[in-house]
């Protein structure tokens, strides 16, 4: 019995050493692998290594708001510290200075929340008009409305506000009732130029 038992001992110390060299190998393949990634994404993972407008670039996205059936006048002219503005043209000015208005964080509710308005899944406030789901388009046979939005005629779901533009996407925001277009913003139907290029 004594020398059963000393066979025993010396093959689990074996088998226990064995799996925990395995296991810190495989850890280690695992780590190196997470930092090879992030070395060859060349970058401390902020917003301005990220798909989307990067620090440097000059982009541009047509916006327009369309109310119950009325296109609003476009947001006036202002600049900001993201280098996200309006020069008061139909466009979506994406020039980022900084990870505050690169990537992901150059989305389109910065740039109306930057001129203080609001853009979100179910509320619009542009200028002094504000609609929340639920209201009515008094012109619109008093359907209520919702919130609703397209990139490039596509019409999309969630929050508008959320969304992060590409270099020359058509963004539309709307207040209207289901089945009613929602359309194309007037800056992108009459094919005008944003007015920082020549």
């Amino acid at each position: 019995m004594g020398k059963a038992s000393r066979k025993k001992r010396p093959i689990k110390a074996k088998a226990r050493k064995g799996s925990l060299g395995f296991t810190v190998v495989v850890v280690l393949i695992v780590v190196m692998g997470i930092a090879g990634i992030a070395l060859s994404r060349g970058g401390d993972g902020d917003a301005a290594d990220e798909a989307g407008v990067k620090i440097g670039d000059h982009w541009h996205a047509a916006v327009g708001v369309n109310l119950c059936g009325t296109w609003q006048a476009n947001t006036p002219p202002y600049e900001a510290a993201t280098g996200v503005h309006s020069h008061g043209d139909g466009f979506m000015h994406l020039h980022p200075f900084s990870s505050a208005g690169a990537g992901k964080n150059a989305k389109v509710g910065l740039f109306f929340s930057q001129a203080d308005e609001k853009v979100a899944g179910n509320e619009l406030k542009i200028g002094e008009e504000r609609y929340k789901e639920g209201d009515v388009c008094e012109n619109l046979d008093k359907k209520p409305g919702r919130v609703r939005w397209s990139v490039n005629g596509e019409e999309r779901t969630g929050n508008p506000g959320d969304y992060v533009p590409n270099d020359r996407d058509v963004v539309a925001i709307a207040f209207l009732p289901d089945g009613v277009d929602i359309g194309t913003p007037p800056t992108a139907s009459s094919g005008s130029n944003p007015s920082d290029i020549g």
